[in-house]
């Protein structure tokens, strides 16, 4: 079980490199950002939002040891031959720290409004990502003075000799995000990992997923989002949580659970041992991944302090199960 952090590039520059730069040294695994060109919000002013992987870029530089991912990586907003070269070019400057976290976008009116291609249709726009993807990969493995030539239904490319080629061998991990069954053949057919959006946790549907006759046997990664709150009691992590669900209806009550009960279900919410129970049940339905939301330093601390230290524990409690 590993733990990534989801950054916050809407606090502004500095604040955001300052939150990674924590987070480096605090010991999570990875830290993340996005991938829009516009505020999804309609809130736009002329301040933000930064292009994300530019920050990433910057973060890069003043971390040494935190992954770098994005939830996620739009495969459709550059040209995937372009899109593999800055991958790898950041995998190179990080020595291998780069996590590719790919998806196939849903935020139209950012393409219309930079005036870039759009696919109307949810599963042709899956199939194209899925064909990005495998072209990157090909890219990856078949660097320069090796020579790809690519004819695909949506990307072309002619006598490309690629470079520079990852430092991570034979590439750096691919996880594909979303739960549509075109974005679960990707899954399958392609990625080293699985971003799992409303079904994190969910028992029959991890059963059902992991069950499909083509899920790889290859080692995967399964990334759940969401909270971890920790409290000196049970009781006191659920009054920290009631805040949390309030604040998540008002800012995004797309993805909050109908009533507070399904939130309580959903997290990661106790005492630290509570927390090192639940997160070995994820573990033991395939879950080995939690990226996670903080809405305050102290939250986050006490996950540094009390969580990830410890996590050797619910590896101990799998081998003993």
């Amino acid at each position: 079980m590993k733990i990534g952090l989801q950054l916050h590039p809407d606090r502004g520059v500095d604040a955001v490199i300052a939150e990674a730069r924590v987070a480096d040294d605090q010991g999570f695994d990875s830290v993340w950002l996005s991938d829009h060109i516009m505020n999804t919000r309609g809130e736009h002013k002329a301040d933000g939002p930064l292009d994300l992987f530019t920050l990433a870029v910057a973060i890069g530089a003043v971390t040494t040891r935190t992954r770098l991912a994005w939830g996620t990586l739009n495969t459709t907003l550059r040209p995937p031959t372009l899109f593999a070269k800055m991958l790898t070019s950041l995998d190179q400057i990080t020595h291998g720290r780069v996590i590719a976290t790919l998806g196939s976008g849903w935020n139209k009116l950012e393409y219309d409004a930079y005036n870039l291609p759009w696919i109307d249709d949810h599963d042709e726009r899956a199939e194209a990502g899925r064909e990005a993807i495998a072209l990157m990969k090909h890219l990856w493995t078949h660097p320069a003075p090796e020579e790809t030539t690519f004819e695909g239904k949506y990307f072309q490319t002619k006598n490309l000799p690629f470079n520079p080629e990852p430092y991570q061998k034979p590439h750096m991990p691919i996880w594909v995000g979303g739960e549509s069954e075109p974005t679960m053949q990707t899954v399958r057919e392609l990625a080293d990992g699985w971003m799992m959006l409303s079904a994190g946790g969910k028992p029959e549907k991890l059963r059902e997923v992991l069950g499909h006759p083509d899920w790889p046997t290859r080692p995967m990664t399964l990334v759940k989002g969401g909270r971890i709150v920790v409290g000196e009691t049970r009781d006191a992590a659920i009054r920290t949580a009631e805040g949390d669900y309030e604040l998540l209806k008002k800012t995004a009550p797309q993805i909050a659970p109908p009533t507070f009960e399904e939130f309580l279900e959903r997290e990661i919410i106790g005492t630290a041992d509570q927390c090192l129970e639940k997160l070995t049940d994820l573990e033991s339905l395939g879950v080995n991944y939690v990226r996670c939301n903080f809405n305050t330093q102290q939250a986050q601390d006490s996950v540094a302090h009390e969580i990830i230290p410890r996590l050797d524990e619910v590896k101990a409690a799998r081998s003993v199960g």
